[in-house]
């Protein structure tokens, strides 16, 4: 269902999206806290003022809390049993001064077809969901950065939840998630959740049968998202990547004409954010579609282009292995829209460091407006 359809009929049609009850108590101080980013969670974790396992614990009372009140229709997602045990001993870690990173103790949830070891089920192309041997690649580099992997769940499940004004997804759940790009699903739950998703560039996931070929992070911000990139690749986040607010002074970017006309509203939207685009300093394009595979990358080539911009949506391949991040452009009748960039492969640092630098110039991200027994629950 496109979006002029969904804002049209909402979830009177086929694809359902329930609407949950909007927000009419105000929200905890701990509320806030689950909400307010990566950083600011680190920074209360090392002054002492929170643990890894009160946080964990409080992101599994609003995730049973939303389980409890809205979603049943989808319940898709497993708790990880071990959470809080995992969580314990990342505290005991940061007690001895041991800090693995940015992603320390933070809870991070997985689709469902991303391995793990332990006793949550991995979803692959078998018929019944399995429980794996051993970690994947991706949920080995999570546990090594230190992250809480809270628990697995199907995005297109979740992406399919709204609440008034915001979506209720994974912005939710957790702080932070990993998708996998198997059916090209990271980037449109992201914009439809008003989230960052970065798509990277080839196989960021490797190893046992059935595994996606490609994972790639959601998070609030670029930079959240970039460092949970960096954990999942065992890249060093510094290695060709700055974020300052200049990452777009000098690009010569493309508009992909071809992903607009689907709707009006989020047409505007992103014609806004063109402007933005122009006034921190890049150089927009206005090159023929793309056509044929590899047209892409050859579009790219052929006009000199750092990136492709247009509407967040499943106009692109999700065979593609070009690297493709969506940032929060604004909002269409209270549902979410996405800015995509498209680079070339191995592009991937240069990209989200263009991005980087629209997120900071426009701040169109928005906390979803969870429901009231939520907020009451985290009292």
């Amino acid at each position: 269902m496109q979006r002029s359809q969904m804002l049209r009929s909402g979830a009177s049609r086929g694809v359902s999206r329930p609407v949950l009850a909007r927000a009419t108590a105000p929200a905890s101080p701990m509320a806030h806290l689950l909400d307010a980013g990566v950083l600011p969670q680190q920074q209360m974790m090392q002054a002492g003022k929170l643990s890894s396992h009160a946080l964990t614990s409080q992101y599994l009372v609003r995730i049973r809390s939303l389980c409890s009140i809205g979603a049943r229709a989808y319940p898709g997602i497993e708790i990880n049993p071990d959470a809080l045990k995992i969580a314990l001993e990342m505290d005991r870690e940061r007690q001895v001064h041991k800090v693995r990173g940015p992603l320390h103790g933070i809870p991070v949830v997985l689709r469902d077809n991303i391995a793990t070891g332990d006793r949550m089920k991995t979803h692959t192309q078998a018929p019944l969901a399995t429980h794996a041997s051993c970690d994947s690649f991706v949920a080995a580099r999570l546990r090594a950065a230190g992250a809480v992997i809270i628990g697995k769940s199907n995005l297109r499940q979740w992406a399919a939840v709204s609440v008034p004004h915001a979506s209720a997804s994974w912005a939710g759940l957790t702080i932070l998630a990993v998708d996998s790009a198997a059916d090209g699903s990271i980037v449109a739950p992201a914009s439809n959740c008003g989230l960052v998703a970065i798509k990277p560039t080839g196989r960021t996931a490797g190893g046992q049968g059935g595994e996606p070929a490609t994972a790639g992070p959601m998070a609030p911000s670029v930079r959240e998202a970039a460092w949970l990139l960096a954990a999942l690749t065992g890249e060093r986040l510094a290695d060709g990547l700055t974020l300052d607010l200049a990452g777009l002074q000098g690009r010569r970017i493309g508009v992909a004409r071809s992903l607009f006309g689907l709707c009006a509203g989020t047409d505007a939207v992103i014609e806004q954010a063109l402007l933005v685009l122009r006034e921190q300093g890049a150089e927009l394009i206005e090159p023929p579609p793309a056509s044929g595979s590899g047209g892409i990358e050859a579009l790219l080539r052929s006009h000199a282009l750092d990136a492709l911009v247009g509407p967040t949506c499943h106009g692109v391949s999700p065979q593609s292995d070009l690297p493709h991040i969506t940032v929060p452009a604004g909002m269409v009748g209270g549902l979410p829209v996405g800015l995509s960039f498209i680079g070339p492969a191995h592009g991937d640092m240069a990209l989200i460091a263009m991005a980087y630098a629209y997120e900071q110039a426009t701040l169109h991200r928005r906390t979803p407006a969870l429901p009231s027994s939520i907020t009451l629950a985290l009292r």
